[in-house]
């Protein structure tokens, strides 16, 4: 699945519909099996409350009933994380996907983080995904946390951004009929695949989706070797344009590959020129862009 990012107008800022419509056509267009929306490449953290539930509308009628379509709707507060599931859900969403609160992060006890949780999966009117992103919530979900979490009967899965196989090795002892784990790092993608988990939402596929649907096919049949050399392909693309730059980033390649990127929302700043020229290199060497 592709994390979509969120369009934004340039003369006023607000959400931009036919940018955003345009860039998932595209996407589903590459053989992805769904959208993210509201997740980090989203901007989440700097959309309101209307926004998500209006990107979550605009998804809906361009996501057929078949694929998924899931909406980031985590916060600060449990209780305005459960409203955001209630708009998700209102908006067509098939699932939420749901961020540890970091806020006041020396208090984001294993208990408090099982209370949260907890909390949100009992009054979600949609199935919940657990969202482990340690880049940007700055704490690791444990795996005990996880196989918890994977018991309740309203969490189906959840999305490991960090990367860290070992980690995710413990997490994939709780998948289950009920429960799947799906990885969200673009440079281990399919190792990940190969010690279990059963899909991914990757940001490098918002900029090399051909390229990253052929990795994933291969890792999920099984076919180790092929998987493995794509990967060693796209790990650039990962590290050094979505990890390295952020939103910024990944909106300057998808300019660069012929999609709506356009400028991050303030504070966050759009690559500056040696920033994009960077990009465009790294694009280059990975075989997406032609040589120059």
């Amino acid at each position: 699945m592709a994390p979509a990012v969120s369009t934004f107008d340039p003369a006023t800022g607000d959400l931009a519909r036919d940018a955003f419509q345009r860039n998932l056509r595209a996407h589903l267009a590459h053989g992805l099996d769904g959208i993210l929306v509201a997740g980090s490449s989203g901007e989440a953290s700097l959309l309101d409350c209307a926004e998500r539930k209006q990107l979550t509308a605009w998804a809906r009628e361009i996501v057929p009933a078949h694929q998924w379509l899931l909406t980031g709707t985590g916060s600060e507060s449990t209780r305005l994380t459960i409203s955001r599931c209630k708009d998700a859900a209102a908006a067509g969403a098939d699932a939420a996907l749901v961020i540890a609160p970091h806020y006041f992060l020396k208090r984001m006890s294993e208990a408090a983080l099982l209370a949260h949780f907890t909390a949100v999966a009992d009054a979600s009117p949609i199935p919940v995904l657990l969202y482990n992103m340690p880049a940007y919530a700055h704490l690791v979900l444990s795996p005990e946390l996880v196989h918890t979490m994977a018991q309740h009967a309203n969490v189906i899965g959840m999305k490991d951004s960090a990367g860290n196989l070992p980690v995710l090795a413990r997490y994939l002892e709780a998948q289950s009929d009920t429960f799947t784990v799906l990885t969200g790092n673009g440079g281990t993608a399919a190792g990940a695949v190969q010690l279990g988990a059963r899909g991914a939402i990757l940001a490098i596929a918002l900029y090399a989706g051909p390229l990253v649907r052929a990795m994933m096919t291969d890792a999920l049949a099984g076919r180790d070797a092929e998987a493995a050399a794509q990967q060693s392909m796209l790990v650039p693309l990962a590290a050094e344009i979505a990890a390295a730059f952020g939103p910024a980033g990944i909106k300057a390649a998808m300019d660069l590959v012929g999609l709506h990127g356009g400028a991050p929302r303030a504070p966050l700043l759009a690559c500056d020129a040696e920033e994009r020229a960077r990009v465009e290199a790294v694009l280059r060497g990975a075989g997406v862009l032609a040589p120059a």
